[in-house]
């Protein structure tokens, strides 16, 4: 067990009025994650983990696969959908622009779509489209491109609102496949992982201007997405994550979790449901499972079990469940995970990478397992075993975009130059 002491300044220097901000703020960033009942309003659902909506529905499609109601062009990019209300709101490239729309969730008639000028060049990936999922809050899509430019919009008709090129502000560079953290609306706040020198590692805007409010850090951008846990905003970089104060960016501790050479932080950290952070990555990094408390991020376990490429796993009572492995890699598997001890509940060989969506009932949780290969499972949030209720396989594809799902609605992308789409299933 490890122990890092850090400086605590909320300890020593926080008045009621930094304390009430801070509880302002994060009621206020609860309440725009839970927009509607049906909503999705960006990275991993209302809450930035993984669950859907308390409405959402899946039936049996043992024998039938789900319907596809619409099916349209994608352009380029791994950008998820956002959605709120009837309104599913998309990001991707075509030729010389980057392109936010909106379209009609019943039957993908479009309602607004705006262009920008698409700056990112080629990296190791021939794709140049979007990486990031827009994010819809407060009456406002923010989308951040490829290219590290953070641009804000209306979300009722796409007007224009502010734009800032934060990665050329910075100075920071492309990496391997240019920009792909999300950025996180805490609030008033705008929360990016920009990857910048002199303090522009971490940089938060204003969401109804973007000036900036704070920087923190000078470590180099992931493709993972910071969260909220603990009052805290946790950001993994490159190569540590970091623990900041959302009023000011304070640092409040510092945890080493990444490796050096050809490796990527691309999984988004989560909070399990005992209140520990779990974070994973592969290239041999594995997973660790952390708490914190009086100042201090103390390491609770580690593991290889669950190593993630890019899939973010999900917390279900004190297990959490995810996928292990590398696209590249070969066959992957799916794990489960105790918690509480790090201990391997049970593995499911042979799987592809999946992205993983939770339903909740009344009688228990359910997982929705999305393929990149367009394999789709529904599968009990069980410690007894991959044990499906049901698995189909979507049209041909690869769906390496996460998934976005509003009652019984599920939005997902393929990738692939020309032939990439847009799909929406009735479930």
């Amino acid at each position: 067990m490890t122990i890092l002491k850090v400086s605590d300044p909320c300890r020593e220097s926080c008045d009621r009025d930094f304390r009430g901000f801070v509880f302002a703020l994060l009621v206020g960033f609860h309440a725009l994650s839970l927009p509607a009942m049906a909503d999705w309003p960006g990275l991993l659902g209302p809450n930035r983990d993984g669950f859907a909506a308390k409405d959402a529905k899946v039936s049996d499609h043992a024998k039938k696969p789900p319907k596809l109601l619409w099916e349209i062009d994608a352009g380029q990019g791994y950008a998820g959908a956002a959605i709120e209300q009837d309104q599913v709101v998309m990001f991707f490239r075509e030729g010389a622009n980057d392109v936010v729309q909106a379209v009609s969730l019943s039957n993908a008639n479009p309602i607004w779509k705006t262009t920008y000028p698409a700056e990112y060049k080629q990296g190791i990936d021939s794709d140049t489209g979007p990486r990031c999922v827009p994010q819809i809050a407060q009456g406002k899509v923010f989308a951040y491109s490829a290219s590290g430019t953070l641009h804000c919009l209306n979300a009722a008709d796409g007007k224009k609102l502010w734009t800032r090129p934060l990665r050329k502000e910075y100075g920071a560079d492309d990496g391997y496949f240019g920009a792909g953290s999300t950025p996180l609306v805490a609030g008033n706040l705008v929360i990016v992982n920009v990857g910048g020198r002199k303090k522009g590692g971490m940089v938060a805007v204003g969401v109804a201007d973007g000036k900036t409010v704070w920087e923190a850090t000078d470590a180099d951008a992931s493709y993972a997405s910071p969260i909220l846990w603990n009052q805290q905003v946790v950001a993994a970089t490159r190569l540590d994550t970091y623990g900041l104060s959302p009023s000011d960016g304070t640092v409040l501790w510092k945890l080493p979790f990444g490796q050096r050479g050809p490796t990527v932080n691309a999984a988004t950290p989560i909070r399990t449901q005992d209140n520990s952070l779990f974070l994973t990555a592969s290239y041999g990094i594995g997973f660790l499972i952390a708490n914190s408390s009086d100042g201090k991020i103390q390491i609770a376990h580690k593991g290889d079990a669950i190593s993630s490429q890019y899939a973010t796993p999900i917390s279900v009572g004190q297990n959490v469940y995810g996928s292990d492995g590398r696209e590249d890699g070969g066959s992957a598997s799916f794990v489960c995970i105790d918690s509480k001890t790090g201990k391997t509940v049970w593995t499911q060989e042979g799987m592809p990478i999946c992205h993983t969506i939770g339903i909740r009932s009344e009688a228990q949780s359910d997982l929705l397992l999305v393929g990149i290969d367009g394999k789709l499972w529904y599968v009990p949030a069980s410690p007894k075993g991959f044990k499906p209720h049901w698995a189909t396989q979507l049209p041909s594809g690869k769906y390496r975009a996460l998934p976005a799902l509003s009652k019984n609605l599920l939005v997902v992308r393929t990738s692939g130059g020309s032939n990439a789409k847009w799909r929406c299933f009735e479930l």
